[in-house]
């Protein structure tokens, strides 16, 4: 067994599942994972109550009150007053239908930045898997180069024993044998770290099958708004309603209370029972709206200039992906046509060495021109193929 082939037994992760798995699947599992997707049914519960809440009778959580009144201290005649009452938190006019439209606007806000987390994560598990899969391909080549070398050294060896080639040339491939294998270990090393990458991410125990992770290239919804522009219109709709809360909600809420007071003038005198109705309603003042005003249009104008600056760089980079998905095909048709042509040559090559009409310097450089143009050419086809995931990526199309 030549050296390092023990390597590719003892990494079953690099092998393909037996159920084949989408880029989708690979995707959700790697959102399951994230501690966002796993307070989300937390965080919709957050929402749910805080609307429940706005949409009640009340403004907020009625209060009651228990007062004593004597006069033990001082003159401790009997005199005694009990009162008793309920505070009841009421809605203004306008009040509650505000507050309601904030709470769904930040509820829009906060689904749009989920979904903005997930198109981010799928950018990652995107990279991850075409990393994955340069990787895995160089290694792969790297052992087929490091096997073609095994077997140079055996066809050189053999003819250095019948005289054929000088002893010296059977050094220089088996100095060819250990720099192939030297690359192999190289290359094996990047794929495994490249493979657990993906694994992190991703959880599944095994890689996915690569037909399952190839997308079709698609064009993005002209009706749906990019995952990275939603949060910010949704943040300007939010502002929006915030304003309105602190430009229009000028006061605090009023009280409406209803008490029953029993008292007495002196010792062994009669109760007396009465009942009292108060509204307590708070005044409007500066001091407490225009800085509630100042931060929500501060929070509007902000959220406002951040829209173009993002459209900008958004429209950028898809001007980017789409150049380079085009040119990588190109690139992937030239690789393809070098790695033929090197191909045929190598193959005419070896011929001319068994016969003797070249020398193994010839040989080797053919042999390692062949090898790289069969690198660069998948490398090419694996490169055509993640220039798809980056174009979907950056029109906001996720799996």
């Amino acid at each position: 067994m030549r050296p390092f082939a023990f390597i590719v037994v003892l990494l079953p992760l690099l092998a393909p599942s037996a159920q084949a798995q989408t880029l989708r699947d690979a995707v959700d599992a790697a959102w399951a994972r994230q501690p966002a997707a796993q307070a989300l049914t937390a965080r919709q519960d957050e929402f749910a109550a805080r609307r429940d809440a706005a949409d009640s009778l009340l403004s907020g959580a009625p209060a009651a009150t228990l007062a004593n009144r004597n006069d033990r201290l001082q003159r401790h005649t009997g005199q005694s007053e009990w009162e008793a009452g309920i505070a009841l938190p009421l809605w203004l006019p306008g009040y509650q239908a505000r507050t309601l439209a904030l709470i769904e606007r930040e509820r829009e806000s906060f689904a749009a930045l989920v979904e903005e987390a997930r198109w981010r994560l799928a950018g990652e598990v995107r990279e991850s898997w075409w990393q994955t899969r340069l990787a895995a391909n160089e290694r792969e080549l790297a052992a087929r180069r490091a096997d073609a070398a095994l077997q140079l050294v055996a066809d050189v060896d053999r003819r250095v024993r019948a005289g054929d080639l000088p002893r010296i040339d059977l050094n220089q491939a088996r100095a060819a044998e250990a720099a192939a294998d030297a690359a192999l270990a190289e290359a094996d090393a990047r794929a495994h770290r490249a493979a657990r990458a993906f694994l992190a991410l991703t959880g599944h125990p095994e890689l996915p099958s690569p037909a399952g992770m190839e997308e079709t290239r698609r064009e993005a919804d002209p009706g749906a708004a990019h995952p990275r522009l939603a949060p910010l219109e949704r943040a300007i709709a939010a502002a929006r309603a915030r304003l309105q809360v602190a430009s229009r909600n000028v006061r605090d809420l009023p009280e409406l209370a209803f008490g029953l007071r029993r008292e007495r003038a002196l010792d062994g005198a009669a109760w007396e029972n009465s009942t009292s109705v108060e509204i307590r309603i708070p005044l409007a003042t500066d001091a407490r709206n225009r800085p509630r005003i100042a931060a929500a249009n501060a929070e509007l104008i902000e959220a406002e200039a951040q829209l173009p600056y993002e459209q900008a760089r958004i429209e950028a980079e898809r001007d980017a992906a789409g150049h380079e998905l085009a040119r990588a095909a190109e690139a992937a048709g030239r690789a393809e046509t070098r790695r033929a042509l090197a191909a045929e040559t190598q193959r005419e090559y070896a011929r001319a060495f068994a016969l003797g009409n070249i020398d193994l310097p010839q040989r080797l450089r053919i042999e390692a021109d062949s090898f790289d143009a069969e690198l660069a050419a998948a490398r090419a086809r694996i490169e055509a193929a993640r220039a798809v995931s980056r174009y979907h990526q950056a029109i906001g199309v996720l799996p």
